[in-house]
């Protein structure tokens, strides 16, 4: 699945998950997910009709989900959704066992002992740990966050980047910083806060393309190759056996 296409489904589902059953944002989300394979071709104005809201509603609510517009939104949606080619379970299975051997044996050998080594001491000697991540890679920062509490170790899952979240301002020099974003996607979006920051800063990321090396003290790649246009195994598999490696040497 496409990484963009990935982030609108996510979205979506991610207002079924937290608003009321009877708000605008539960009921337009609920009536694009059902109808996604043909909503680029439903006009704004049946949307509106079947949910009983008006237009200006659900442009609000295309920009309240990070869309500029709700015709953006269907342009995307256009653009990256096709049908869904069918694989049989055999294959399917034989097809992911492959991929997660490939990914356990690759991420083996490029977080030799030296690369934890180095990550490890930065939490330590850190007075505070941030963790910044997107809300798709969110259950892989929370059990991280989770596994270093039990050592010891206080961390701060940071999703929310707006001027609003006063927690970004009190981020000083002694403090440390890693970002999760497995396409790159969200390193780049969050770029800005990135250059305000003092204190040592990592990434790491499956996008071998875009150059992140000038922002951050450090890049760790998850991969050889790049995995930015289809970040999903790494996403799902690789971050969490990447963390946990990071956590189990502490």
């Amino acid at each position: 699945m496409d990484n963009t296409l990935y982030n609108i489904l996510y979205k979506l589902s991610n207002e079924l998950d937290t608003k009321d059953p009877e708000s605008t944002n539960f009921i337009l989300s609920a009536y694009l997910l059902k109808n996604f394979a043909t909503i680029s071709e439903v006009s704004i104005y049946d949307i509106a009709a079947e949910c009983n809201v008006s237009r200006s509603t659900i442009r609000r609510f295309a920009k309240q989900i990070g869309f500029e517009n709700f015709a953006v939104l269907k342009k995307l949606i256009k653009q990256y959704h096709h049908p869904v080619e069918q694989v049989s379970d055999k294959k399917y299975r034989e097809m992911l066992t492959n991929s997660l051997i490939n990914i356990a044996n690759e991420l083996d050998e490029r977080m030799d002992t030296h690369e934890v080594d180095v990550i490890c001491e930065r939490i330590r000697r850190a007075e505070n740990v941030y963790i910044f991540t997107s809300e798709p890679s969110i259950s892989s920062a929370r059990d991280f966050q989770v596994n270093l509490a039990s050592k010891g170790y206080i961390s701060y899952v940071i999703t929310d980047f707006s001027e609003q979240n006063t927690i970004l301002n009190q981020i000083s020099h002694e403090d440390y910083v890693l970002t999760l974003s497995v396409s790159g996607m969200f390193a780049r979006t969050i770029n800005s806060v990135i250059t305000r920051l003092t204190c040592i800063l990592d990434l790491i990321t499956a996008n071998r393309i875009f150059d992140y090396e000038k922002c951050y003290s450090h890049v760790y790649y998850m991969s050889h190759l790049d995995y930015s246009k289809n970040p999903e195994i790494y996403r799902s598999y690789g971050l969490h056996y990447f963390l946990d490696i990071i956590q189990n040497h502490l």
